[in-house]
């Protein structure tokens, strides 16, 4: 464990005081201002902290970026390379930091085995162990346990220098082959050990058949039962792990080695409260999505590759399906690929890929990350035609007006490779959601769902394209199903809470809000349980005072959503909604264009507002150029610029 010094401001004293305690809880020791005794001379003791403090956390808010204490000791901490910075209330930290990928807390909830902790953790973690081992080394394991969240930094053109020369030497002498040619993508299911005797004697097994279960109608990968004699001896890959107790914890570890060379090319490690079905349940499906994004892409490449190359693809799969520790990692993984193998296709499409959201971002690097993916994306087609994702991230970084484009290379993605991963399917129904077409868009997310049918972000797709087009019972029932395996993932949570603005139930709503789990700052839990009472009340004081609260909301980008554009038109406030959803679309993209086309909207539709807002996003433009209208345009109360349908 590490010794850790926390850098704040005097007046975030009481939140720094239960982050304290949770590092402490960890095993850490925790240097804070607290601990100068009586009669220490103050400045001496910090830098005496400072000086033998293997991580500095500078914990970032209004009053700490104004704090020459505090960009004192970040700056000691950034200089010795031992920064981690996290932001308390959201905001940015100042001049001289912003290049450091900043771990935003402001909402945690104080709890100590709080998720919104694990990104601290893992930094921490990185930082004192003087390696970055899930980023160089197939060895490590990081501990998952749900998603994370995204920060931002740039990258140092001096350290990508020195990573092509060390990369080129490794890979230079590397004589390990995963196979002679083409690899195949075939995984047998092999023995997982059970380390703790107090964890049932079945785990092992229920853990083996829900990894065979969570590659659902998988034609992409072969995955040969466990005990199935030759055919597990000759699939060129093997799957294995532990089980053991960690505290009050389970903790499932699963690897994969190549089975010729004995290689470890990837391992992970996912930590659950309870050893039942559940828990195998959802570190099968994580395994399972990144073995699968690994396997399928590499058996593309037509010539042999090291089992170090290959390593490296796994790491940006595992980056990529797994919730990134930070926005570039996903993009550095995926250089260092291209770096590896240079004529790989999957290998530039994933560094596309990586900068899609990048290059969406308002940044002063957002073209050039732009410019990077869309020859990345250019680079993978031009060395395999049949690669879908050169042309899935293209669509992604074309302008937002570009519909008809954007339409037919996610048509493309779809038709050059029958063994499609579904990530096709789930592209093209976003697309026909952000241009008002539900009803094709609920046929693509079924298809996709049929793919990966455990993992919840297929569900959650399919769910809300239901609830949007008014299949209530099936999108109930999915939710629900699903809620089952993940009741701890934010976004069926939040699609829970979100339903209730097309079902009514308010006070399902203000339940979830109640979650302390939610990873929601106290104003925003405050303005929508405000704002769902509001609407079970029907009082119009209430209602005008929710409207003002969330019109604050949809002019900062930090809190704008389609849940803020969704409950402003539910509680009448037509224009305030439309205001936002433009907001919304500007700052992150075509997307969430698809809330113009919710139910709750639908009175806000007969707004001049709204037919300018769809006129300015190009949108009527497309339809009419397509001759594909919007669902919308079938209503008995259509819009007036529907006439062109």
């Amino acid at each position: 464990m590490a010794s850790l010094f926390l850098s704040y401001a005097r007046e975030d004293l009481e939140r720094i005081r239960p982050l304290a305690k949770a590092l402490e809880r960890d095993g850490h020791s925790v240097w804070w201002d607290r601990h100068i005794s009586g009669g220490q001379e103050f400045a001496g003791a910090i830098e005496d902290a400072l000086a033998a403090a293997e991580v500095v956390v500078a914990c970032w808010s209004e009053r700490a970026v104004r704090s020459p204490w505090v960009r004192d000791e970040a700056g000691a901490g950034r200089d010795k390379g031992r920064l981690v910075p996290v932001s308390l209330d959201g905001c940015a930290p100042p001049l001289g930091f912003r290049q450091y990928h900043t771990i935003d807390l402001s909402g945690w909830n104080g709890r100590p085995r709080s998720p919104a902790l694990k990104p601290l953790m893992a930094a921490i973690a990185e930082k004192s162990s003087g390696a970055v081992s899930h980023e160089e080394t197939a060895a490590a394991a990081p501990v998952r346990r749900r998603q994370s969240g995204f920060g931002a930094r740039p990258w140092a053109v001096a350290a990508a220098a020195a990573l092509i020369a060390i990369l080129s030497g490794a890979f230079l002498y590397s004589k390990v082959w995963a196979g002679d040619g083409r690899i195949s993508p075939r995984v047998a299911i092999g023995n997982f050990a059970l380390v703790s005797s107090a964890l049932p004697r079945a785990l092992p097994d229920m853990l083996g058949q829900e990894i065979l279960a969570a590659f659902g109608a998988e034609n992409a990968v072969t995955v040969v039962a466990a005990g199935d004699g030759a055919a597990s001896a000759s699939a060129p890959f093997v799957m294995d792990g532990s089980l053991s107790r960690v505290g009050n914890s389970v903790r499932f570890t699963v690897n994969l080695k190549n089975q010729r060379s004995g290689v470890l090319l990837w391992s992970d490690a996912f930590e659950h409260e309870t050893a039942d079905p559940v828990a195998a349940r959802q570190a099968a499906v994580g395994a399972s999505q990144v073995v699968r994004c690994g396997l399928w892409g590499a058996s593309s490449y037509d010539k042999p590759m090291s089992d170090q190359a290959l390593s490296l693809y796994f790491k940006w799969c595992n980056e990529h399906w797994s919730g990134s520790s930070s926005q570039t990692a996903e993009l550095d993984a995926a250089r260092r690929v291209t770096v590896a193998v240079p004529d790989f296709s999957f290998g530039w499409s994933a560094l596309a890929l990586a900068a899609v959201p990048l290059a969406a971002a308002e940044s002063g690097e957002a073209n050039q990350l732009r410019e990077e993916g869309m020859a990345a994306a250019r680079k993978s087609m031009q060395l395999d035609q049949q690669n879908p994702e050169g042309y899935m991230a293209i669509a992604g970084l074309l302008p937002l007006e570009r519909y008809a484009e954007r339409e037919e290379l996610l048509k493309k993605a779809i038709s050059v490779r029958p063994t499609e991963c579904g990530c096709e399917r789930q592209a093209y129904g976003d697309f026909l959601a952000s241009v008002g077409r539900m009803e094709e868009a609920v046929g693509q997310y079924e298809r996709a769902r049929a793919m990966r049918p455990l993992a919840p972000f297929s569900n959650v797709r399919f769910a809300q394209a239901l609830y949007v087009v008014g299949r209530t019972d099936e999108a109930d029932r999915i939710l629900a199903d699903t809620l089952k395996l993940w009741p701890d993932a934010t976004s069926l949570r939040l699609l829970e809470m979100k339903s209730a603005l097309w079902t009514r139930r308010y006070d399902k709503a203000i339940a979830v809000l109640g979650d302390a789990d939610l990873p929601l700052t106290s104003m925003q839990r405050d303005t929508l349980t405000a704002a769902f009472q509001a609407l079970k009340s029907q009082d119009a004081a209430h209602r005008a005072k929710s409207v003002a609260e969330l019109e604050r909301f949809s002019v900062d980008p930090r809190y704008n959503d389609q849940l803020v554009v969704g409950t402003l038109a539910a509680l009448g406030a037509r224009e305030a909604a439309l205001k936002a959803a433009a907001n919304l679309v500007r700052t992150r993209g075509l997307f969430d264009a698809e809330v113009l086309f919710e139910p709750n909207l639908a009175a806000a539709r007969g707004e001049a507002g709204y037919a300018r807002l769809v006129r300015q996003l190009g949108l009527t433009t497309y339809w009419r150029a397509a001759r594909k209208a919007p669902d919308i345009c079938r209503d008995s109360a259509r819009p007036s610029f529907c006439s062109f349908a």
